[in-house]
Formats: C-alpha cells, structure tokens, sequence
C-alpha cells in the first residue's frame, strides 16, 4: 500500500509542475508551490527527487518529448514498399506529433515554451531540445529523401530545406495554437500541398 501510495504521490507531482510550469513558468515555480498544490509538505518531495532540476528533467522525459520511438519501426516499414503513399505517411506523422502533447495541447504548448527560455541558462535542457529536434529532423528527413525517390514530393528543393519547412510548420501552429486554440490543426496538412507532386497518382496507389 506505501509502495502504491508513493507511485501517486511522485505523478501527482509531475501532473502538478507541469500545470504549474505551464501556467508561471519553472524559474518562478517553487517547490512549495508544488507541494501545496497537491496537498503534501516539501518533505515529502525529497522522498522523491534530490532537487527541482530533477523534477525538471523526469517532468521533461514522461510530459513533453515528442519522440517518434514508437511508430518508427511502423513507418520504415511502410517506407520501404514501393507502393507507400508518401503524403499518408507524413500526415499520420503530423498527427501523431500533436497526439504526444496530451489530450490538454495548450498546457504542453505552454510548458514547452517555457523550457525553451529556461534552456538559454541550462546546458542540459538546451543539449536535450537539441538532441530531439535533431531526432525529429533526421527521422522528417529520412521521409522526405523518401518521397523524392518515388516522385511523390519535388526535387527542386533541397530534401533538408523542405524538412526544416516542416518542422517550422509544426512549431509555428504550437505558437499559433497557444494564441487561438480553436484553430484547427488538420490545416497542417493543406500546407504540405506545395511540395508534393502527382499527388492523384501517389494516392490512387493506396
């Protein structure tokens, strides 16, 4: 029963950060705040981490990276057939992006901003939104070269430049979405329509 009450205890005070960092920021957030907000004394916090910067990072690795772990194997594998609709590809990959924010997006949205300001005075945040952009452009880049070699998506574009393109698009609607989050994220995908060329055709092999 303590073991079971103390797993509670430590996402409670994940949940609460998050929301909390969301909402104020994490240099302004103190762990007082965090404890009352769940209805434990800070004591209590140490039982579970060292320090708030520790919070910081599991808060980080189980509320806000996006990986593509999970559906990588799943889209090399449709990659590799001759016959893969390139565009469907892209547009689950884009969906399943916004999926990883969570069912609250605004909260994450703001969460996430915050950890980019406070990754200008913390190496190891900074080396990890790095390490996981450069994740996501490899993994965006790899579907890109894709499409070019089947003749779904233009070649008078740098594959890199276009990747870049898309992974500003995704951001730019996480801004957007933080200042109107009535707007409708399937709009993502009618952007995509520049770079792709005989789309008819690609789609009729579905």
């Amino acid at each position: 029963m303590k073991y079971s009450t103390g797993i509670e205890t430590k996402r409670k005070i994940i949940d609460a950060t998050f929301q909390l960092m969301a909402d104020k920021g994490f240099d302004a957030l103190s762990i007082d705040d965090i404890m009352t907000s769940i209805g434990r004394t800070k004591g209590s916090f140490y039982v579970h981490f060292k320090s708030k910067e520790e919070l910081l990072y599991e808060v980080m690795r189980t509320r806000l990276d996006r990986g593509h772990g999970q559906m990588a194997e799943e889209i090399l594998e449709e990659l590799s057939k001759d016959s893969c609709n390139v565009r469907s590809i892209l547009e689950k990959v884009v969906a399943e992006i916004y999926a990883n924010s969570g069912e609250d997006r605004l909260t994450w949205a703001f969460a996430y901003y915050h950890l980019l300001i406070h990754s200008r005075k913390n190496e190891f945040v900074r080396e990890w939104l790095e390490t996981n952009a450069d994740q996501w452009s490899t993994f965006l880049n790899m579907i890109v070269k894709r499409g070019q070699e089947l003749g779904q998506i233009r070649t008078d574009v740098d594959t890199q430049t276009i990747t870049n393109i898309c992974m500003g698009i995704v951001v730019g609607y996480d801004i957007l979405f933080m200042l109107r989050p009535q707007i409708d994220f399937s709009e993502v995908n009618h952007i995509h329509d520049w770079m792709f060329i005989n789309d008819d055709k690609s789609s009729e092999k579905e």
